[in-house]
């Protein structure tokens, strides 16, 4: 982990969208020892996480104005307690967050307003997973103003933040991205604007295979252990829950759309979208969870059960292999998965490999050299807690740990998983 770089008090930060995903930045700002404005169009939400923020974090909330800002937003200043006061004789330069839906039309209506709010010329991001940083500036007056600085959940254990400039965006600009990464101790990762960047490219298609092979028969136990078993810290499925299935669905959209050869759309999410389950954030997405958004068992939600069956093919070529072996055979599909989507990002100059190698590590939490035991948290891992991996060696990265060969044997034995096939 970097050292976080030493606060300003000539920027202040206002976090605009107060949802799961916002919320979470903003505790992450104050666990870093950095205020933060949030606002949010819907008061009750904004009161809502205000209040899930103070319970997590040592901080104190109040009504204010903000100087040198004219923002019509329900908002509140959360502060952390032992910062005395945030006063200065001096204009701050706002750096802004935005964490609303993930609509391209949405957001680029909000840049076009909140670029007039300010006295100072802004820094302005976008927390976008999957949208074109290019394509949201365009309705701007100054694009060069804005920037992608998208963070990973759990925010507060993901020690990574990619960095997207558009084409316009100005130098400076891009390092106070940087810079503020670094005061919240996450490693800048610069990349180039494109569908899903690096770590939402290869998440869905790795998220989507395990949804189909849940309905092909796969168990949601298994596909834990597969994950786990390839260096992930938790099960996919608890992933949807944690980003939430919504925000899962609208960002595996648009890399699917963008490149419709890696995979087949799995029907689950969708139906479980237009089911309206909320995920880690209502208590119960595929698995169900308390108050404090810890997993509560095992079993999948009678909902999850459910749809899943309407979608059940069984058709997932293992049927007379034992667990262990079923666990095996899809931690090397996701491992192919991954490496192939790794090597097209490469190809099509988004990052290179070191780059790639660290937002798996930082945005995902992925280890090469170790495996998750399933009785940890993998929220508040210790490395002191972790088994060694033994299904991958050591010091590998997304694209070395499983060999060309056995990649070329798994597409054709499971000639229907897209995400597996050769690139074109």
């Amino acid at each position: 982990m970097i050292e976080p770089a030493k606060p300003s008090s000539q920027i202040q930060v206002l976090l605009v969208g107060a949802g799961v995903v916002g919320r979470a930045i903003a505790l992450d700002h104050l666990l870093a020892g950095i205020p933060v404005w949030m606002a949010d169009r819907d008061l009750s939400t904004l009161s809502e996480s205000c209040d899930w923020v103070l319970q997590r974090s040592n901080s104190t909330a109040e009504s204010a104005s903000p100087w040198g800002a004219r923002i019509d937003l329900p908002i509140v200043c959360i502060r952390p307690t032992e910062l005395i006061s945030m006063e200065s004789p001096d204009v701050p330069q706002w750096l802004v967050i935005e964490s609303i839906a993930e609509k391209l039309e949405i957001k680029q209506a909000f840049f076009a307003d909140a670029e007039t709010w300010f006295d100072r010329p802004p820094i302005l991001t976008t927390n976008t997973s999957t949208l074109s940083i290019n394509q949201i500036a365009s309705s701007m007056t100054s694009p060069e103003r804005l920037c992608g600085l998208h963070f990973f959940m759990p925010v507060v254990d993901r020690h990574a933040a990619e960095i997207i400039p558009n084409i316009n965006t100005a130098p400076d600009v891009t390092q106070g991205c940087q810079q503020h990464a670094q005061r919240l101790s996450k490693s800048p990762l610069l990349v180039a604007d494109g569908p899903g960047f690096v770590v939402n490219r290869m998440l869905s298609p790795y998220l989507n295979l395990a949804m189909s092979l849940l309905c092909e028969g796969v168990s949601a136990d298994i596909i834990e252990q597969a994950a786990r078993r390839y260096g992930m810290p938790m099960s996919p499925l608890s992933l949807v829950d944690l980003i939430g299935p919504r925000t899962a669905f609208d960002g595996g959209r648009i890399v699917w759309q963008a490149f419709p050869q890696r995979m087949d759309p799995s029907p689950l999410l969708p139906a479980i979208v237009k089911r309206k389950i909320p995920g880690v954030s209502g208590g119960n997405g595929f698995f169900t969870y308390d108050s404090k958004g810890n997993r509560v068992g095992n079993a999948l939600t009678a909902e999850v059960t459910e749809l899943t069956q309407r979608y059940q093919r069984n058709s997932f070529p293992m049927e007379n292999r034992s667990d262990t072996e079923i666990a095996e055979r899809v931690a090397e599909l996701f491992a192919a998965v991954m490496r192939l989507e790794a090597i097209a990002i490469e190809r099509d100059g988004i990052a290179d490999a070191p780059t790639i190698d660290a937002a798996m590590r930082g945005g995902l939490g992925w280890r090469s050299d170790e495996k998750f035991p399933e009785d940890i948290d993998p929220n508040s891992i210790d490395s002191s807690e972790v088994w060694p991996n033994e299904s991958w060696p050591s010091n590998e990265t997304p694209i070395t740990c499983i060999s060309e060969q056995r990649v070329t044997q798994l597409a054709t034995e499971h000639p229907n998983i897209k995400s597996v096939q050769p690139l074109i």
